[in-house]
């Protein structure tokens, strides 16, 4: 099935918003994070379409999230694991699931929050799970700290806590893999890049497309970036291989490969307790633009 692609809009009055009290916080960022939100796993694409955010001194993940997508754009929630993001504000309501994920998720309801995409739509195992630089991440939102050049990617999860993104929680009495897991970060960053300067690249369109594409492979993100790389600047090659499971390092408070799968301590917070913690988020108001 192929999904559509949902393009994030924000007004300059939501902008003007919610850029002022950051205004204050250095005269200049010391650099910038790629952020996207994608909800392909409902047919749609993307909530937000990947931005690059400036990222300040003592900034924590969550700061990233609320610049790119306002106050008003995203509801946080307080649990036994701290606050977590469980809602994007989105407006567009028609789902267009998946095949793959419809054979597996036959009984599905519909979106409980009106305005937002939230954690408990469409399913009991749904919410918003993120990684950084493509890998699943182990450490919750208020505690991330971001880094100049990270790729800060939130994906919504319909089915097994993840596994419609390619999280294996078979071990722990969840779900098997639905499809391959991949590294899209390069792609995503160059996205960011190319649309925040407003550069007319004929290599955009496809390269958006494919982000929202539900089940694109390795290799065709790989090919959308190369092609989107090559119009910008010239012929490159990429680096990108499919991202591993990944294991919290305590000391540098990010994850690190490891050879284990699903376990329940991957990032997953919230309404999965048997299976770990699912950490959600939630984007900016979007419309709608079809893929080709």
């Amino acid at each position: 099935m192929k999904a559509k692609k949902i393009v994030a809009g924000v007004s300059a009055a939501a902008l003007a918003a919610f850029a002022l009290p950051f205004a204050a916080a250095a005269d200049e960022p010391e650099g910038y994070v790629s952020f996207t939100a994608v909800k392909s796993t409902v047919g749609q694409g993307f909530t937000v379409e990947p931005v690059k955010v400036p990222l300040y001194e003592g900034d924590k993940g969550v700061d990233i999230v609320k610049r790119a997508v306002g106050e008003d754009g995203v509801v946080f929630t307080e649990s036994d694991y701290g606050a977590y993001i469980t809602g994007f504000a989105d407006d567009d309501t028609g789902a267009e699931i998946p095949a793959a994920i419809a054979a597996v998720c036959t009984d599905m309801t519909d979106r409980n929050n009106e305005g937002y995409l939230s954690a408990f739509d469409y399913t009991a195992e749904s919410g918003w799970s993120y990684f950084i630089n493509g890998e699943y991440t182990q450490v919750g939102i208020v505690d991330y700290e971001p880094q100049d050049g990270d790729v800060l990617e939130f994906r919504f999860t319909v089915y097994g806590y993840g596994a419609d993104l390619g999280i294996d929680n078979s071990e722990w009495g969840g779900a098997a893999a639905l499809t391959e897991q991949v590294n899209a970060s390069e792609l995503i960053r160059k996205c960011a890049d190319v649309i925040g300067k407003g550069n007319e690249n004929p290599a955009l369109e496809g390269a958006l497309n494919v982000l929202a594409e539900y089940g694109a492979a390795q290799s065709e993100i790989d090919a959308a970036y190369a092609a989107l790389a090559s119009e910008d600047m010239g012929e490159v090659t990429l680096t990108t291989e499919a991202a591993p499971d990944n294991a919290y390092d305590e000391e540098t408070g990010v994850s690190a490969p490891s050879e284990s799968k699903g376990s329940p301590d991957t990032g997953v917070e919230g309404a999965a307790a048997a299976l770990g913690v699912i950490i959600l988020a939630c984007g900016a108001v979007a419309v709608s633009r079809k893929s080709r």
